[in-house]
Order: structure tokens, then sequence, then C-alpha cells
């Protein structure tokens, strides 16, 4: 039975991974930053992927087969107000983590370093749809500290015989993702204002951009097929592969405001926009289904559906 290791497995991916490889007959380990109140379920330890004597540690006493390195900060909004944060633990976090196994005589598991769609930045429409090939421009701090390990890998896999594959989702949603992001976001507003907590209006930031949405549990999937069906020092693009405007996750024809118990409605705060974003985004999984089978499964409507029920649930809790 191979064992598996999950920076920041207590995060979104990280719940729905850890879940996806226990039931696949995995012996799963996880770190998380904050201890909740409950203390620690079996097998996730507190870690600080900054704190390299930590993770020494933890690598050292387990030394699993497969690392999954989720732990980042992965609000591009966010790293516009805090961008030495995000560099930090985007970029020294994962730097840590590959000295760590460097520094263990003939040790070297499959590591899994995770991407963004975001490194590519703006495409006019006729670079579309990104592929593992398409051009790095990333236009935040976020997207820099991911394109900076991108180069980590290929570095460490070239110097140091590293054995590292780089999935790279699209964005992507689904039951325990945090606000931050557009549908959590709105999700959480619905539940309050269901609540009687505040007023019947959903504000949000502009809405003219299309995205390519998947569920994080198919994402989560691709990341276990990939485990044997992977290549060394390759991209993975993980994605739905088609637009959807991130206008319909809001308002009619579709898809949360229709979830609603009650009518509510919708306006747009310019203090949410980002300073920059890009227009069109969506992918292909060509090389993913090619190498692995792998093929989104969970309608978009199924994703929105379940995230907002888990916040309801989340509240009641």
């Amino acid at each position: 039975m191979k064992e598996a290791l999950i920076t920041g497995s207590e995060g979104f991916a990280g719940q729905h991974l850890y879940r996806e490889l226990k039931e696949n007959d995995f012996t799963v380990s996880g770190t998380t930053l904050l201890i909740p109140d409950s203390g620690l379920p079996d097998r996730i330890y507190q870690c600080d992927i900054l704190n390299k004597e930590q993770l020494f540690s933890l690598i050292q006493r387990l030394h699993p087969d497969i690392i999954f390195h989720l732990a980042a900060q992965p609000k591009p909004g966010l790293s516009f107000d805090k961008p030495q944060l995000t560099f930090e633990i985007n970029t020294i976090g994962t730097v840590n983590l590959l000295e760590v196994v460097r520094s263990l005589p003939g040790y070297r598991p499959r590591i899994f370093v995770i991407g963004t769609a975001d490194e590519h930045g703006p495409l006019r429409s006729d670079q579309l749809p990104i592929a593992e090939d398409s051009p790095l421009n990333p236009i935040n701090p976020y997207s820099i500290s991911k394109v900076a390990n991108w180069h980590l890998v290929r570095e460490y896999v070239r110097s140091f015989d590293f054995d590292i594959i780089y999935p790279t989702p699209l964005p992507h949603t689904g039951p325990g993702q945090g606000t931050g992001f557009i549908a959590p976001d709105v999700a959480s507003q619905i539940v309050a204002i269901e609540r009687g907590e505040r007023e019947a209006v959903v504000y949000t930031g502009d809405l003219s951009s299309e995205r390519d949405f998947t569920d994080v549990r198919d994402v989560v999937h691709a990341y276990r097929l990939l485990i044997d069906k992977g290549v060394s020092e390759e991209r993975y693009i993980i994605c739905s592969g088609k637009s959807t405007p991130v206008k319909r996750i809001v308002v009619k024809p579709e898809i949360l405001l229709d979830f609603a118990k009650m009518k509510i409605r919708h306006e747009i705060d310019p203090q949410r926009n980002r300073p920059s974003d890009t227009p069109v985004l969506y992918g292909s999984h060509a090389k993913l289904t090619q190498a692995t089978g792998w093929k989104p499964e969970i309608p978009l409507e199924q994703t929105l559906s379940d995230l907002l029920d888990w916040y309801r649930a989340k509240d009641k809790a």
C-alpha cells in the first residue's frame, strides 16, 4: 500500500484529495498550519511549510512514496495586498519542501507541485484553449509565484534527479471552498440572506469575464490518476474544456440565485474588482485524457448546488 503526504490537507482541494486517496486504498497523512479546537484528526500533523525543521522531521519520519504539495496562498486578489506573504508561502515554501527531500540520501518520492491557469495570463482568442505549451504571462503576484515554482520543478528534475509532476488546474470550485472566489462569495451571501442576517442583495465585482470551471472532486480524481500515469517534468492541464460566462454562476438563466429560497437582487460593487483580470479563459484537457482517460464528470449546476448546501450546513454547525 502506497503512502501519500498532502501538504495543506485541511484546505479546500486537500480535503477532497484526502478522501479520494483514502477511498482508493492509499495510506494518507496530511499537514495543517492551524490546530482546530477539536484537536488534530488521525495522521494530520501541524506543520508550517516555512519551517524547514518541522518539514524535515515530518518527512524523515513518514518517508511517503508520494507528496502532494497543496499548501499555498491561493487567492490572486489577496496577492495584490500581500505580495511578500504570497511569495513566502508559495515559492519559498516549495523550495523548503524540495530542499528537505534533497537532504535525505537516496530518497526520491513522486512529488506533485500544483500550478494554476493564472500563469498563462490574458491570452488572445487565437491562443485559446490553454494547453501545456501555451505561453506564460503572469499578471499578478500569485501567478508570478506559481511560474517561479514551475521553473523550480524543471531545475530540480534536471539537476537533482527529482520525480515531479506539475498538474495545472483551471478554476475549480465545489463544497468546502472558502470565500475569496466568486462562487463561494455568492453562496455565503445567499445563506446569510436566507438566515435574515442581511438585506436580500448579493454583491459581486465585475462579471464580464468567462472562465473554465471544473468541480474540485473531478480535479482530485485527475491528481490520483496521474500518480501512476503521469510523466515527470510534465504539465497537465485540468479543465472542463469549455468557457462559461461568470455571470451565469450568479444570475439567471442559472445558477446560484435560482437555488436561493427567496428572491434576491444582484448588484455590482466596484470595490470587489481586481486591479487586473483575464477576460476569457478556457483550456484543453487532451493531454491529460490521453495519458489517463480522465474526463470531467460533474456538471457545473451540481457543483454549485453542492457548494450552496455546504454553506447552509456549515452555518448550522
